[in-house]
C-alpha cells in the first residue's frame, strides 16, 4: 500500500481493544470504479497518484484500489471479518449488516444489568 511495515503497525496498535464485530464491505474493482464515477468521481489520493501506479487517474485508481482490496482480503481472513458483498443494492447491504449486528446487540443488551430502581424512577431533572 503506502510502504507500511506490517509488524510496526501491529506494534503501534497492539494496545487496541479487539472489537466484537468487524464488517468488511467487499467490492470488486470494476464495480467500485463504476460507483465512484457515478457519484463523486476519482481524486488524486484515492487513486494513489502519489505512488505513480499508472499514467492517469483511472489506471492508477484501479491499480491502487486493487492493492487495497488485496490487503483487506488478507486482513479479513486473518482476523475473521464478517464479509458483506458490497456489490449488492443498498437495501440488500443494509439487510446483511443488520443480520450481523442485531444478534450482537441482543446478546449485549441481555448482559446489561441495571438496578431495578433505575428502571422505574424518572431521571433527575437539571
Amino acid at each position: 500500500m503506502r510502504s507500511g511495515n506490517r509488524q510496526w503497525v501491529r506494534d503501534v496498535f497492539g494496545f487496541a481493544l479487539v472489537p466484537d464485530l468487524v464488517c468488511y464491505m467487499r467490492i470488486d474493482v470494476e464495480t467500485l470504479v463504476l460507483r465512484v464515477i457515478e457519484t463523486k468521481g476519482m481524486n488524486y489520493w484515492e487513486s494513489g497518484m502519489d505512488l505513480r501506479l499508472g499514467s492517469d487517474l483511472y489506471d492508477s485508481f484501479k491499480k491502487y484500489q486493487s492493492l487495497l482490496i488485496e490487503e483487506f482480503d488478507k486482513m479479513a481472513k486473518e482476523f475473521h471479518f464478517e464479509v458483506i458483498d458490497a456489490r449488492q443494492s443498498p437495501d440488500e447491504i443494509q439487510a446483511a449488516l443488520r443480520s450481523k449486528i442485531q444478534p450482537l446487540l441482543t446478546t449485549n443488551l441481555q448482559s446489561v444489568k441495571l438496578p431495578s430502581d433505575r428502571l422505574t424512577q424518572p431521571a433527575p431533572s437539571a
